[in-house]
């Protein structure tokens, strides 16, 4: 098993240290998880201890590590995505759509855009952004690619269509989507990508990882009851595995 999206400095919440990389590696053997992918906010690349992250990898007997890193899509940054999600010797490369018209769309202490739009034009505004994030060509996952349903706030309208188109371009692409049980941490209560969009993935044969987005050790791994039945339910049989960006497979 793998857990490919996951933070060990999280949110400035602690240094990149060989010990806490290896708390991290401890829940992870104790879960079953064999491979980790450690997968930074581009954000935080400067307090990204290059030195300390290989040391772990060598000290890691039970656990692989992968080193990645989560990009935030936005369209007209090209040059700080392309210079982030080249700055490092990254196995992988998530890009992740967390903003609207510059505002973010997963923020607790403000949720003032689904306030300013209406429900179905922020859902289409979304989706374009993610449609736009996996044409690009900068990533090798696309990151939980319906975080807008976060606060359960959903149109009127149905969404169907969008979801398809979105799904049609995302199989295009060639990118792997990123199945992140950090949703049912959240007030949604369910995993990204839902079960409906999942199968529209899985129709189109596109590949995934399977992802906690743990921002503590505890979290690593968490969710995978669920998330590892639906993915089996849907029809997958094996995830994604990436070294120096090259795919491999393993059974699930």
């Amino acid at each position: 098993m793998i857990d490919y999206h996951l933070h060990v400095i999280a949110h400035g919440d602690r240094p990149m240290t060989v010990e806490n990389i290896l708390a991290y590696c401890e829940v992870a053997k104790k879960r079953g998880i064999r491979q980790m992918g450690i997968t930074e906010h581009d954000r935080y690349l400067d307090d990204i201890d290059l030195a300390a992250f290989q040391k772990a990898r060598e000290k890691s007997k039970d656990v692989e590590l992968r080193l990645g890193i989560e990009i935030d899509f936005v369209s007209g940054a090209e040059e700080r995505m392309d210079r982030d999600g080249s700055a490092l010797p990254y196995d992988y490369v998530i890009g992740s759509v967390h903003r609207v018209g510059g505002e973010e769309v997963d923020q607790p202490l403000d949720r003032s855009i689904y306030e300013k739009m209406d429900a179905y034009d922020l859902y289409a505004a979304y989706y374009k952004n993610v449609r736009l994030a996996a044409l690009s060509g900068r990533f090798d996952v696309l990151g939980h690619p319906d975080l807008i349903k976060i606060f359960k706030t959903f149109p009127d309208r149905d969404i169907t269509p969008i979801l398809e188109e979105t799904a049609d371009v995302v199989a295009e692409s060639g990118i792997v989507v990123d199945v992140n049980a950090a949703g049912l941490r959240k007030p949604v209560g369910e995993v990204y990508p839902s079960r409906k969009f999942l199968e529209m993935f899985h129709r189109r044969n596109v590949p995934i990882v399977l992802s906690s987005d743990a921002h503590a050790p505890d979290q690593v791994g968490m969710g995978y009851e669920t998330s590892v039945k639906l993915v089996r339910d849907v029809g997958y049989t094996e995830v994604v595995t990436f070294k120096d960006h090259e795919r491999g497979t393993l059974p699930i």
